[in-house]
């Protein structure tokens, strides 16, 4: 399937719920996901404008496994400027700030499949080497607190250089801004539940939901399903719509096949179910080389002229992937990246590769004529 066929689900949803409903996921492919990021505004933007008239109350459905947090507030500021209601639906995986949107709806429309996640921020650092590092918020008072009720180590001394060492791994600014990001989750954690639990009784409610949620879980990749979202005071549904959780579920399966979501994107994987995999995979040409007449004597042939002579010419291989799809029955909208693979096998028998990106931007979908 693809968008027209999925609007066929979009309508019968629509139908049933009695609300306009729009659809964003972000590729979880193994090689190539993606996270939410403001550059899907503008869509998500053009989707409220095209909602009918006197429009009270949307669903959204949401897939993905998080990204920046603050796209998670501006999401539904948006929304909320246009609409009184909100719904999420969440078929398959909302971690991390998608589960911050789900915070934000006046009810989340839970699958049995899918799942919640902690809302504890992970923060990534480059080190002089250029490595990467990813940790979350909770990481560095975990350690600290290991450190003095695990290893019974109380001495301030030792705990303060354990310390240094901890800001010489992450960095001083990277402590800086983990402490600043540890409130950052908490306090858009609370200022989404208040969207729509107003009362001062839940105020209380809404701390110990955040508080929950970003220290009571020791993964960030946790799942939360249904039955623990209820006990932790979340809006989630309690009565459960069988027909509704099955187009939900047809919605995700067919977006899954369109991202690709169960085939890894690896360069080499791209390159060998390529046409050019016969020339990377040839058998190797057997080369006899002219015996020498005397002990004295040079041979003339040299591996300049082995490569010239073995080599073939290897095409780019072109390769595209899905990272983002913001669409509805009306509207529809893709960021995809596109590129080429340059690769050769040298002599000694290994395929190397490199990626050219050549675009990587939104592009609008035609919807297709009524007959």
């Amino acid at each position: 399937m693809s968008w027209p066929e999925r609007i066929e689900l979009y309508e019968k949803i629509e139908e049933r719920r009695k609300h306009p409903l729009i659809v964003y996921v972000t590729s979880k492919r193994e090689g190539c996901a993606a996270s939410m990021s403001s550059d899907a505004f503008p869509h998500i933007i053009e989707q409220l404008d095209s909602l009918p008239a006197k429009t009270d109350a949307l669903d959204f459905l949401i897939v993905s496994h998080g990204g920046d947090p603050m796209v998670a507030w501006r999401l539904l500021s948006l929304i909320r400027q246009r609409v009184k209601d909100v719904a999420v639906m969440v078929p398959q995986s909302a971690y991390s700030a998608a589960t911050l949107v789900a915070f934000g709806a006046n009810e989340i429309i839970m699958h049995p499949n899918g799942h919640l996640g902690p809302v504890d921020m992970q923060i990534t650092t480059v080190g002089d080497s250029g490595q990467r590092k990813s940790f979350s918020t909770e990481d560095i008072t975990a350690f600290l607190d290991f450190v003095r009720d695990n290893l019974k180590i109380t001495d301030q001394e030792h705990i303060r250089m354990l310390f240094e060492v901890t800001c010489k791994e992450v960095g001083s600014l990277g402590i800086g801004f983990t402490a600043r990001s540890s409130k950052l989750a908490v306090d858009l954690g609370e200022r989404l539940l208040a969207l729509h639990m107003k009362d001062d009784d839940n105020r209380s409610k809404l701390r110990s939901i955040v508080e929950n949620m970003s220290r009571k879980f020791q993964s960030h990749s946790y799942p939360v399903n249904r039955t623990e979202a209820l006990e932790l005071g979340l809006p989630v549904n309690k009565e459960r719509d069988e027909e509704l959780e099955r187009l939900m579920w047809d919605v995700w399966i067919d977006l899954e096949l369109d991202l690709k979501e169960t085939i890894p994107f690896h360069p080499l994987f791209e390159l060998l179910n390529s046409a050019e995999a016969s020339k990377l995979l040839a058998p190797v040409p057997l080369i006899n080389l002219p015996m020498a007449a005397s002990a004295s004597a040079h041979f003339q042939t040299t591996i300049a002229d082995v490569n010239t002579n073995a080599s073939v010419k290897v095409d780019a291989v072109d390769f595209e992937h899905i990272n983002a799809i913001v669409e509805s029955r009306r509207l529809a909208a893709m960021h995809v990246t596109r590129g080429k693979i340059l690769s050769t096998r040298n002599p000694d028998l290994m395929i190397h590769y490199n990626m050219v990106h050549t675009s990587r931007a939104w592009g609008r979908l035609d919807k297709p004529v009524s007959k």
